[in-house]
């Protein structure tokens, strides 16, 4: 027996009305309850809704983000998603709190001095939950009629090149700017030119990593023999970074960096012995917000994309770690190579969100 219909990606939209329709529907029966007092079964069917709301409202939630973490988002669909998870999360973190409270009220607390009196705003501070529900849902709705998100036809931004502010091309190598602070950098012949003039080597220099273009693969070679650092110098908020990367004959660690500020804080998804982990360094200090194993042969896709206090890494168009923290002040975007051997790499694509 098939659970799952073919029209849905996931359970996640078979369980979001539940707690949606039973929560509504306690905070009304307990507000009728207020006004109807003769009808004592109001207050005992808005109690074990409040219940079962709750435990939906988690489920939910999980389902959300097992839903989110199971889908290559497109860059401009991630905000959106970010949104609804958070106003998700505030949702049930009050429905969990309101239930304890109510429900203790309800039987350990009714024979207090002034219950009657208290139990009224206490009642009406749940219609507070409607409107975290409806922001929820709201967002959740705009996921699907807006994007197209779990429809199977999700709306993506337009072509980079369209919006280009500036584009340097210096033999078949192309550099290309957006208006928005996005950048995409494609490895051709004269590449080595567009990196020692476009960015900003923060550690070694392009010429100690001896760069070399390979005609075969299209790909740029470079050849670490100690730690390099490299950021096209413009400050991004919220950003979604990817790059096509061959580290089969590295041996060391590889870091995206974004929002770097300077060798001692930024934040990056690293690569290293069989693992892939969501990191920040700051003030030198470094902070693993989540990691995990992963391992690939031959050419790699790696993406991470940072928005708000959410950050999420990816391999092969699947995301592998998704971590929380502080929300980063706007920084540059590059790479960092520590160890020795040769990577090379056929693109870096930075979308601002």
């Amino acid at each position: 027996m098939q659970l799952i219909p073919d029209w849905a990606p996931n359970i996640h939209p078979m369980i979001v009305h539940f707690p949606i329709v039973l929560l509504i529907i306690a905070v009304l029966f307990d507000t009728a309850g207020l006004i109807f007092k003769k009808f004592s079964w109001l207050e005992k069917s808005a109690l074990l809704l409040y219940l079962l709301g709750t435990i939906a409202a988690g489920v939910a939630f999980l389902t959300g983000r097992a839903a989110s973490d199971g889908l290559d988002i497109p860059a401009n669909v991630i905000t959106a998603v970010n949104n609804h998870a958070d106003w998700a999360e505030v949702t049930l973190w009050f429905f969990i709190i309101y239930t304890i409270v109510r429900l203790g009220f309800a039987f350990g607390f009714k024979s207090i001095p002034f219950a009657k009196i208290i139990v009224i705003p206490l009642i009406l501070i749940g219609l507070t939950g409607i409107y975290f529900l409806y922001n929820t849902g709201d967002r959740g709705a705009n996921l699907v009629y807006g994007y197209g998100l779990g429809t199977g036809n999700i709306l993506t931004a337009e072509n980079m090149t369209e919006q280009a502010l500036e584009v340097e091309q210096i033999s078949d190598s192309t550099f290309t700017v957006s208006k928005d602070g996005s950048w995409k950098l494609i490895a051709a012949e004269g590449i080595d030119k567009i990196l020692s003039e476009k960015f900003k080597w923060i550690e070694g220099s392009l010429k100690e990593i001896s760069p070399m273009y390979d005609q075969d693969e299209s790909a740029l070679m470079l050849h670490p023999e100690k730690e390099a650092v490299f950021v096209y110098d413009n400050k991004i908020k919220s950003v979604q970074v990817t790059a096509k990367i061959n580290i089969d004959d590295f041996n060391g660690e590889l870091e995206l960096i974004h929002h770097f500020k300077d060798k001692n804080n930024y934040d990056f998804l690293g690569l290293k012995k069989g693992e892939i982990y969501l990191s920040r360094k700051s003030n030198g200090e470094l902070e693993v917000f989540e990691k995990d194993k992963f391992k690939g042969n031959g050419w790699l896709e790696i993406k991470v994309v940072s928005d708000g206090d959410h950050f999420r890494g990816y391999g092969n168009n699947k995301m592998i770690v998704h971590g929380h923290s502080d929300e980063p002040k706007p920084g540059s975007v590059g790479m960092k190579f520590s160890g020795t051997g040769s990577v090379s790499i056929k693109m870096i694509n930075v979308e601002s969100l």
